[in-house]
């Protein structure tokens, strides 16, 4: 447990690299993207989301694909995500940003209905997202469960542009597959594959993106 000094102190320190990191996201030039991966090696995928709108997911094991520019992807799950954007923010300069230079946070289930973020808000750190509930919002049950970050890893140019294309308010389905990143100086970069351990450190979706389809506005609950 912290003491209220060491708090104040932990709290600077994550203030301060978020808004370095923000700056420096803004001013740096663009990373070339480098994925262009055989999904000729990937497993089938499903269609749409399970039926009570949270995202499908299937364990795979023994895949791995290479994503250029000396990265390669351990494939967990294949994934199939359906909500509504609530944040978006590009990456150009950290050391991931040349295979995943966006995330999106998505809502899905209660929380992508019309109406359903009210009672909330966001916002966006270093490959984290924030959210807090309003006093007195009326949210659902383990509505926390129903909100993620997700680092995007466009399988192809194509993909890519799909998803720069995407923007706050749209309703989408993104299908693809939960990864760990390894390669270039990096530390291995695994993807959560729960919903219930956050969406900052260590809670995020890493989507390796095959497939984007933006959804009509008044599409049901995700």
């Amino acid at each position: 447990m912290f003491d209220e000094g060491t708090k104040i102190a932990v709290f600077g320190i994550v203030l301060a690299a978020w808004v370095f990191g923000l700056s420096a996201d803004k001013h740096a030039p663009r990373a070339d993207l480098a994925t262009a991966v055989d999904r000729s090696l990937l497993p089938a995928l499903p269609l749409t989301a399970a039926s009570d709108g949270s995202p499908a997911q299937r364990r795979v094991s023994g895949v791995q694909v290479a994503l250029g520019d000396g990265f390669e992807a351990r494939v967990l799950a294949s994934y199939v995500i359906e909500g509504r954007v609530v944040t978006r923010r590009e990456f150009r300069h950290d050391p991931t940003s040349a295979v995943s230079p966006l995330d999106l946070g998505i809502v899905w289930g209660d929380l992508a209905a019309p109406g359903g973020t009210d009672g909330l808000e966001f916002r966006t750190g270093h490959r984290m997202i924030w959210f807090s509930n309003r006093p007195g919002a009326d949210l659902p049950k383990r509505w926390k469960e129903q909100v993620t970050n997700n680092h995007l890893i466009p399988a192809n140019p194509q993909v890519n542009d799909a998803l720069m294309a995407i923007r706050v308010g749209a309703r989408v389905r993104l299908r693809g597959y939960l990864v760990t990143v390894t390669g270039n100086g990096i530390s291995p970069w695994r993807s959560s594959t729960r919903r219930d351990d956050g969406s900052i450190v260590g809670g995020c979706e890493i989507i390796l993106v095959t497939d984007v389809q933006v959804l009509p506005a008044d599409a049901g609950a995700a």
